[in-house]
């Protein structure tokens, strides 16, 4: 979906859900979901008009298009029949997003890798054949590595590998006539670069002269560190090409954990196989300390970690729909007075936006994994449909309506 404002002619915010949340591993499955979800979801929140979309591919999908003349006609095809704009897309996990035991290997391969800008690269060339439309194209992928998984590196030879192998990557975009594709890191928790604070620190790594290498704005990831929105909407502008993507997110908050049975007891009833939950705790003196996953806090807590028993709040990487403000009957609250803050703040500066465009994109991936207190009533369609209303309603607020 398209947005635009009055005030602000030539401005328009491009709005997303993640394809990720359905990932498809071929071409005909990828087909089947936007036959079953993606175009039901149109349907109810924007019949008739041109309808944005996040596309995930994985490397095997990737690797077929590239390769598949055919098969790349074909889905360039059905996105132009039915009015989908694939203006946007996640090439952060590489190959088997949403099985059990994927944890850590969401980061492989690493940046120092040749097989990760290999795979970038195919996904920029398809984006570009994919849109005929002007306007830029953003990418979205992970900060280098998991922080445990850095092959004997240290933390400043592996920052070195990768802003090296990003200043490849923007040249490589330039001799392939793929000027208008940009690259946005996406800072996570436990992460080479962890937050948005680390990503500032580390424009000394990458220097100055990249022009089409940026950032991705998470809000779930910020939010889990207890970064301020206004200085991560700064740090992300002020980063490389600028802020490319922000990522519409929520995690999950539990204040006062150590007087909250029911809250710690529902929250590590979350840990699952598949994703990456971390944990991050807030000291009593404002610092912050982290668990790499759900069951290593609990396992922590349970032996007595005073870090995480004393601390005034807890926050889980843990993706739940926009439109909430709690779990209701869980105990546990949500982080989504952030998002809408960082939103806020980038709609009253409209001028800072690369090309003129706000990238947007909803990423509840997790739905499938989250109990029914937190997905609501309805299937799938009806809780994408309350997350698109919500952001809806927010830009309305500032002034933007569909263009």
């Amino acid at each position: 979906m398209r947005f635009v404002h009055p005030s602000h002619p030539g401005r328009c915010v491009r709005l997303a859900y993640c394809l990720n949340l359905h990932p498809a591993r071929d071409l005909e499955a990828f087909e089947q979901s936007l036959e079953r979800i993606t175009l039901p979801l149109r349907q109810r929140v924007a019949p008739g008009r041109e309808f944005g979309v996040g596309m995930y591919l994985s490397a095997e999908l990737a690797r077929r298009l590239s390769a598949d003349e055919r098969a790349l006609e074909r889905l360039r095809a059905t996105l132009a029949r039915e009015g989908l704009d694939a203006f946007t897309y996640n090439a952060f996990p590489y190959s088997g997003f949403g099985e059990s035991g994927l944890k850590r290997r969401v980061f492989e391969p690493a940046w120092w890798e040749r097989e990760r800008a290999q795979y970038t690269l195919e996904v920029a060339h398809i984006a570009d054949r994919l849109r005929p439309a002007p306007g830029p194209l953003s990418i979205s992928t992970h900060t280098g590595a998991h922080s445990a998984e850095l092959g004997g590196r240290s933390r400043e030879r592996a920052l070195a590998e990768c802003a090296a192998a990003w200043r490849a990557f923007d040249a490589q975009l330039a001799r392939s006539a793929l000027e208008r594709v940009y690259v946005a890191l996406e800072p996570e928790p436990d992460a080479l670069i962890g937050s948005m604070a680390e990503l500032d620190a580390a424009r000394a790594h990458v220097g100055g002269d990249v022009r089409r290498v940026g950032a991705c704005l998470d809000a779930c990831h910020s939010a889990v560190l207890f970064e301020a929105p206004v200085a991560s909407v700064e740090r992300a502008l002020a980063f490389g090409a600028g802020l490319v993507k922000l990522q519409f997110t929520s995690a999950l908050a539990l204040p006062e954990p150590a007087a909250r049975a029911d809250g710690r007891a529902a929250l590590f009833a979350l840990d699952e196989p598949r994703y990456l939950h971390q944990l991050a705790a807030l000291g009593q003196d404002g610092a912050v300390s982290l668990r790499e996953d759900l069951g290593a806090a609990r396992q922590a807590f349970e032996n007595g970690d005073e870090t995480l028993r004393g601390a005034r709040e807890w926050r889980c990487h843990f993706h739940v729909p926009v439109d909430l403000e709690e779990l209701a009957g869980l105990g546990l609250e949500v982080t989504s007075r952030f998002a809408d803050a960082v939103l806020e703040r980038l709609l009253a500066s409209p001028e800072r936006w690369l090309h003129g465009e706000l990238h947007l994109e909803l990423e509840t991936y997790t739905w499938s994994v989250l109990p029914a207190a937190a997905r609501g009533p309805g299937a799938l369609v009806d809780g994408l449909e309350r997350e698109y209303r919500h952001v809806v309603e927010l830009l309305a607020c500032s002034g933007w309506r569909p263009g």
